[in-house]
């Protein structure tokens, strides 16, 4: 032990600290790499320097010897060592929000379960309101935008329920949060859980690798985020932050990113990457954040307050190709890590998505990163973002169109089935699809689309690939092709026609999109035309938020989607006394 700590030299003080804990109670491994910060290799040698003086007591916690207590305490210097501690500067002001680190721990662990594929490793609860506490005292937040890019830890929660009990009086403007996250699931309990507890939150989906939601760019003061802790990740978490920002001058992007020291050179990486978007660096602070988990950074990460300069607007405001290739491997795990190969998809699903476009004539197209039959061919990126290209999906006649899916984390197939407006659709997916189900099981998550598609399982063809994922997993999974057909709108009634209107419309503002719609529809049924002002006037009622008005019906997640729908029919449909909602 002596040996290893002279190694350690001037960054001794870490591993003194892990011998100094076990001389005083028992602890869980996890609490020792927590409470050190080193990574768990780098602890683990520390307990096998001890040897037979180290004790294994019970519930898988460690302790010395009793006897080998003194010993170790004088060959680290303990009492200068716990002396000499610093002082937290954040300690005082989260002690006396004691009663929010409980909430938070509670919210955290009912929160969905967290989803290693895509990253996601929780902060601990004081962790949490360290960074509200951090954003309130270095940051006037009154009226301000605060932007989450991701929020698996729920720090929009803790900003808005610190700020709700800084602030009761409700004539005084606490900040504004907005959350964007891939995590349909994540997003409901976020808006439950606010709603619950009378604060708000905006809660939007977005694939960030895909873009940013229009009506959030351009729209922050400040963006938080805590990144897949990859270069690919980092970089594009944080230039989606930067998107979202309104005062390209005074905007701050805050970035939480953690590297072993054991490997400096991935740091060095993701730090360059950074730099390269024309960040700068205006402060680090050091193992800010403590997670419950990624014990390979010792559960510790940075807090990297990063200010943008002229070099990141002209960055991010090139074309997309001039900033390089666009991938969707940006995890450390999972299909969709940086080291997973990307497969071509095997002929028998092939041959099952050829003669599903052979069996009805006319215009054909492929929607996938690479090309894989005989069709024109679009990006997924570029249909999601603006729907099928007119160049791809040509002019006259009917059109079927192909997608493959087989890497989708989830809610890709929701946003194909928005953005794809055609005649006939099959989608390759894996044979598990979260939303599917195994085996073609319900497909409930899909009824809110009821109005555009309807499955046309008898053209289905299941387990009709083996894709290979790499990235050291190792794993065969089945893939299908689930297939739609477009449903006829002169078939349905009056509310159904206008959710019909909305879903072929997903690009547009949810509230001129619904307006238009409401007249045309109105006038259709009973002959009147309402003017703009009573049909907007008509949708605001509708609605129980309505700043999800100014969002596109795809940037929606599932939930709010799902209600969104069911208040459109609700504007159409007759109400109780005999009364639309557009004729108020």
């Amino acid at each position: 032990m002596a040996t290893l700590l002279h190694a350690y030299r001037v960054h001794a003080r870490a591993p003194r600290g892990v011998v100094a804990a076990l001389t005083e109670r028992p602890r869980t491994l996890r609490a020792l790499i927590q409470d050190s910060g080193l990574p768990r290799r780098s602890v683990e040698e520390i307990l096998g320097c001890l040897g037979d003086d180290l004790r294994t007591a019970t519930g898988g916690t460690f302790v010395l010897r009793p006897g080998a207590v003194d010993r170790y305490r004088t060959m680290i210097d303990y009492a200068e060592l716990r002396a000499s501690t610093p002082l937290d500067p954040l300690a005082a002001e989260i002690g006396r929000n004691g009663a929010l680190v409980t909430t938070m721990h509670e919210l955290i662990a009912s929160a969905p379960r967290p989803r290693a594929e895509l990253d996601h490793v929780p902060a601990t609860a004081a962790t949490v309101v360290r960074r509200a506490v951090w954003l309130a005292t270095h940051y006037d937040l009154r009226g301000a935008h605060l932007l989450c890019v991701g929020d698996h830890d729920l720090t929009s929660l803790a900003v808005v329920l610190l700020a709700a009990a800084a602030t009761p009086d409700p004539a005084r403007r606490g900040p504004t949060v907005t959350v964007v996250d891939i995590d349909e699931d994540l997003l409901e309990f976020l808006d439950r859980s606010a709603r619950s507890r009378g604060v708000r939150l905006r809660c939007l989906y977005a694939d960030l690798r895909f873009g940013l939601p229009p009506s959030v760019a351009g729209s922050a003061d400040l963006a938080f985020t805590d990144p897949p802790y990859t270069p690919q990740g980092v970089s594009l978490f944080a230039a989606r932050g930067a998107q979202g920002l309104a005062d390209r001058e005074r905007g701050r992007v805050l970035v939480a990113y953690g590297f072993s020291d054991r490997v400096p050179t991935l740091g060095w990486k993701v730090q360059r990457a950074l730099l390269d978007q024309g960040l700068v660096f205006e402060a680090i602070w050091p193992a800010f954040h403590t997670y419950e988990g990624a014990e390979a950074v010792g559960a510790r990460a940075d807090m990297y307050v990063c200010q943008p300069t002229p070099a990141t607007w002209k960055y991010l405001d090139r074309p997309a190709p001039a900033r390089g290739p666009a991938t969707t491997a940006i995890y450390t795990r999972g299909r969709q890590s940086t080291e997973s190969r990307p497969v071509p998809l095997a002929e028998p699903v092939i041959a099952a998505a050829t003669g599903f476009l052979a069996a009805a004539p006319g215009r054909a197209v492929f929607v996938g990163e690479r090309p894989a039959l005989d069709a024109a061919h679009a990006h997924l990126a570029t249909v999601v973002e603006r729907g099928l290209p007119t160049a791809a999906a040509g002019a006259g006649g009917p059109l079927s169109a192909v997608a493959d899916l087989s890497d989708d984390p989830g809610p890709w197939l929701t946003r194909l089935l928005l953005a794809v407006n055609a005649d006939r659709l099959a989608v390759i997916v894996t044979a598990d699809h979260p939303v599917l189900g195994a085996g073609g099981g319900p497909r409930d998550a899909l009824h809110p689309l009821r109005a555009k598609w309807v499955p046309t399982p008898e053209h289905d063809a299941a387990a009709a690939d083996q894709n290979h994922h790499g990235g050291g997993d190792g794993v065969w999974e089945a893939t299908r092709l689930v297939t739609f057909a477009a449903v006829d709108p002169a078939v349905l009634d009056p509310g159904p026609r206008l959710a019909r209107w909305l879903l072929d419309r997903p690009h547009g503002k949810i509230g001129n999109v619904w307006r238009d719609g409401l007249i045309r529809i109105v006038r259709k049924a009973d002959g009147r035309a309402p003017s703009q002002r009573e049909a907007l006037a008509a949708v605001r009622r509708a609605v129980a938020d309505p700043d999800l008005l100014a969002a596109r019906l795809i940037d929606l997640p599932r939930h709010s989607l799902a209600a969104t729908l069911a208040a459109a029919v609700a504007s159409v449909d007759p109400q109780p006394g005999g009364e639309s909602a557009a004729g108020g």
